[in-house]
C-alpha cells in the first residue's frame, strides 16, 4: 500500500508515461532522419533555459490571479507554487518542441510535456534521496551532490527532449 503523500506522484508518473508514449500509427510509419547531436543539445539547452522563466511566470501569474479572486494568503501561496511548477513544465517542454520543429520530422508537444513531467518526478526523487537535513552526522557531499544537482536541473529537459524526439514522424 502506498503512502498517501506519494499518490499524486504516482498519478503524475502514469499520466506522463501515457503522454510521452508515441501513438501506434507513428511507430508504424518509417522513421524520420536521425537528429544531429548539436540539435539535440540545443533542444536540451532550450528546455533548461526556459524552465526557470516558466517557473517564475507561472507562479506570479497564478498568485496575481488568485489574489484578485480573494483567496487568502497561505492558500494563495500554495496555489502559486502549483502554478509555478505547471509553468515550469509547460516552458520546459516548449524548448525541445521549438528547436525540434525546425528539423526533419515533427514531434508532439504533449509528448514533450509528458517527458518534462516524468523528468520532473525524477528530479523530485533525486532531491528526496539527497536530502541532507536531520541531526545525523554525514560526511561532506561533494561529487555526488554536484552530479545530483546538475541532474535535478536537467532531467525535466532531458525527459522532454527524449519524449519529443521519440514522437517524431
Amino acid at each position: 500500500m502506498s503512502h498517501p503523500a506519494t499518490r499524486p506522484f504516482v498519478a503524475c508518473a502514469l499520466v506522463a508515461l501515457g503522454l510521452s508514449t508515441p501513438p501506434a500509427r507513428a511507430l508504424a510509419q518509417s522513421d524520420p532522419p536521425a537528429l544531429s547531436a548539436p540539435r539535440v543539445a540545443a533542444q536540451l539547452g532550450a528546455g533548461v533555459a526556459l524552465m526557470p522563466i516558466g517557473f517564475v511566470a507561472g507562479g506570479k501569474l497564478t498568485e496575481w490571479t488568485v489574489e484578485r479572486l480573494g483567496v487568502d494568503d497561505p492558500r494563495a501561496s500554495r496555489l502559486a507554487l502549483g502554478g509555478a511548477w505547471t509553468g515550469a513544465a509547460l516552458a520546459t517542454a516548449a524548448g525541445p518542441a521549438l528547436v525540434g520543429a525546425r528539423g526533419p520530422g515533427r514531434g508532439h508537444y504533449l509528448a514533450a510535456l509528458g517527458g518534462a513531467v516524468a523528468g520532473g518526478l525524477g528530479s523530485a526523487l533525486l532531491v528526496r534521496l539527497n536530502d541532507r537535513t536531520g541531526d545525523d552526522a554525514r560526511p561532506p557531499c561533494r561529487l555526488r551532490c554536484t552530479i545530483a544537482a546538475v541532474a535535478v536541473f536537467t532531467l525535466p529537459s532531458l525527459g522532454a527532449t527524449v519524449a519529443y524526439d521519440l514522437s517524431r514522424r
